[in-house]
């Protein structure tokens, strides 16, 4: 695939844009109704992302906000795969933050699952095959916890990120720090991975929230 400039998208990231794509994501989660028990991601991720839009400061947030943006090798004319949520910080389309948001310890036909294992599988792996953000270094993730308890969804997706290291691309034995982008908050993650033929690491953001009765209560704004 052909990629422009990337001066606008170094920008972006120096100048604190995945922080500010971070703080927005949890204060828009806290003007959204808790999803139910058997809500689909795909409608807990439209109204999530309606409200990051109706919270948006444009002094603030100088991004573009797409929902299901298509990703699309155009040198093949070939869909390659459907973004969440997606923050572009220029007109090209090549750069792009996009943020992924997975369900986690879900009750399905009356059996609690946690889940973790989509969320690596289907969430962090798109990042690491090249799925989406192929061309940038950073992504981002939201695991939303439906039965509140947030530290053991953690526990069940670090020991998933451990049992899959190889296929991750990551140095073994594989771990997660505290975000740079959110160092303060004890429910923010970072994770890097070396994909094949890059010379710098893909860095994830991690963010995981309550959807039960126990909401993320760190501050919004400034993750302390």
């Amino acid at each position: 695939m052909t990629v422009g400039d990337t001066s606008e998208w170094r920008g972006f990231i120096e100048g604190g844009g995945v922080s500010s794509v971070l703080a927005l994501t949890l204060d828009a989660w806290q003007h959204i109704p808790p999803p139910a028990p058997d809500e689909r991601e795909e409608a807990v991720s439209i109204r999530l992302y309606a409200a990051m839009v109706k919270k948006q400061d444009r002094q603030r947030h100088r991004f573009l906000i797409r929902y299901e943006d298509v990703e699309v090798d155009v040198d093949l004319a070939k869909e390659t795969g459907r973004k969440d949520i997606v923050f572009f910080p220029s007109h090209d389309g090549s750069y792009y933050y996009c943020l992924e948001a997975k369900r986690l310890n879900a009750r399905i036909n009356g059996v609690m699952k946690s889940l973790a294992d989509k969320y690596v599988k289907e969430g962090m792996q798109r990042f690491v095959d090249g799925k989406y953000s192929r061309h940038v270094q950073h992504g981002g993730m939201l695991g939303y916890v439906l039965d509140g308890d947030v530290e053991r969804a953690m526990k069940n997706v670090l020991k998933n990120i451990q049992d899959n290291d190889s296929l991750l691309k990551m140095a073994s034995p594989a771990t997660w720090a505290e975000s740079v982008h959110r160092p303060s908050d004890p429910h923010a993650k970072e994770s890097a991975h070396l994909r094949d033929g890059d010379d710098a690491p893909l860095l994830i953001q991690h963010l995981f929230v309550s959807a039960g009765s126990r909401r993320h209560t760190a501050s919004i704004v400034s993750g302390r």
